[in-house]
């Protein structure tokens, strides 16, 4: 279920800079930022290995001894994908139009003949002459839209009822195919598809009812820093990141130990408010342990337990998935002991808890998991936070304020340093 993650890359941000450092001539100095999450081409962590969704696979990593006192963390709370209810489809052959006249022989339309209707799944392709232009023309509706012959999303006085991605394979030889995707999103949908085939005499058409995949957002991010100082007090700011909806990415950290429990209690955790429109991110202050090691998590601030899910839904999710023998009997005492965080279609669809159709129908509210439904990128500094017998408690303790966040340098002052440090991040406003 775990694809790969790409090797840490812990990299100078001077080449990163050098923009910000012409335009503003301000001698930067050079803090050190760390590039998680990495995807490839089409968005999804890939290969083979483990992803960092669960403490067992908590992403590891050396904080720079030059820049140990205040670096960052760039990571992406991506979108996952589950399986989708798995429609009933069928498939009608089509001629071409012709026009059609009335008894006075005046045109009143288009009609076209059905040729083939296929509802009957699983043998395989079944064959389709082309027509006279190399055409293929079909339509793809519910199995029961295609009772009266006419695709129109409506079955008898009703709509079609079903629901879910199908695909549709042309097949032009033995290992030349196509694939088209549609999803009945509401029950009264019906696709048309027409195409040109190569020199061919016939096509074969095959329609799957079980790839259909919807996203969720229920993605967690476990870190394990080390080479920090031990036994000193660091905090973890959010200073970034927005959303699909490109408002704040609305997270929560957590502190965990070495064993994976949570730890701290109340101090252990911070979110921030949910729907907040202003830059008001998460922070955390933990202690590094006698190894100079902080492990902390990531998540969704709905996610104060860091599963993925959301906590006022998930006990009745666990019992649904105990019910129906998708992860083991607990007997009520450790609900979710079986739930594995973090599974995506994306990666490997074996371990992707698949509900049958009969599930779907009976329990509409668990039609996918429960998840906290945030997806975003987020900026995370660490930066050491001395405690100065003469000077008082850092403010920061209690979360800060907008300017001590602003300070991207880390040097105590909000000034052009921090500003050309913010543009070449995030890049300057178009």
């Amino acid at each position: 279920m775990f694809g790969k993650r790409e090797n840490v890359k812990i990299v100078a941000a001077g080449l990163a800079l050098s923009g910000a450092m012409t335009a503003m001539a301000v001698d930067l100095p050079d803090p050190t930022y760390t590039y998680c999450e990495q995807q490839d081409d089409v968005g999804f962590r890939s290969g083979s290995g483990a992803s960092n969704d669960a403490f067992m696979y908590i992403e590891q990593f050396t904080a720079p001894s030059e820049f140990a006192d205040c670096f960052y963390i760039s990571g992406k709370l991506q979108k996952d994908c589950v399986w989708d209810r798995q429609p009933k489809c069928c498939i009608v052959a089509y001629s071409k139009p012709v026009t059609a006249f009335d008894s006075d022989g005046r045109p009143i339309g288009l009609v076209e003949e059905v040729l083939l209707v296929q509802d009957v799944l699983g043998d395989g392709p079944f064959q389709i002459g082309l027509l006279s232009d190399r055409t293929v023309r079909l339509g793809i509706g519910s199995v029961f839209d295609c009772f009266d012959g006419t695709l129109n999303g409506l079955f008898s006085n009703g709509l079609q009822g079903e629901t879910g991605e199908v695909t549709i394979r042309i097949t032009y030889a033995s290992e030349v195919f196509e694939d088209f995707t549609f999803t009945f999103e509401q029950g009264r949908e019906a696709a048309r598809v027409a195409f040109e085939a190569p020199d061919v005499s016939s096509v074969g058409v095959e329609c799957f009812d079980d790839r259909g995949t919807k996203e969720v957002c229920y993605d967690v991010d476990y870190y394990w820093v080390q080479g920090l100082t031990p036994r000193e007090l660091y905090c973890i700011t959010q200073v970034g990141g927005k959303d699909y909806d490109c408002l704040a990415t609305d997270t929560v950290l957590g502190w965990f130990d070495k064993n994976g429990n949570q730890q701290g209690g109340d101090f252990g955790i911070s979110k921030t408010s949910a729907g907040n429109n202003v830059p008001e991110y998460a922070e955390l202050c933990v202690i590094a342990d006698d190894m100079g090691d902080i492990r902390f998590a990531i998540s969704g601030c709905l996610d104060e337990n860091f599963n993925g899910l959301a906590d006022a839904k998930e006990v009745d999710y666990f019992s649904f998935l105990e019910d129906e023998e998708y992860i083991e009997d607990t007997n009520n005492v450790v609900k979710g002991e079986g739930w594995v965080p973090g599974s995506s279609t994306k990666t490997n669809p074996d371990d992707v808890i698949r509900l049958t159709r009969e599930d779907f129908d009976e329990y509409p509210g668990f039609a996918c998991p429960p998840g906290h439904g945030v997806c975003g990128c987020y900026t995370l500094k660490i930066r050491l936070n001395l405690h100065e017998e003469n000077e008082g408690d850092d403010d920061d303790f209690g979360g800060g304020g907008l300017a001590v966040r602003a300070d991207m340098s880390g040097d105590g002052l909000v000034d052009a340093v921090d500003l050309a440090m913010l543009l070449s991040f995030w890049g300057p406003v178009q």
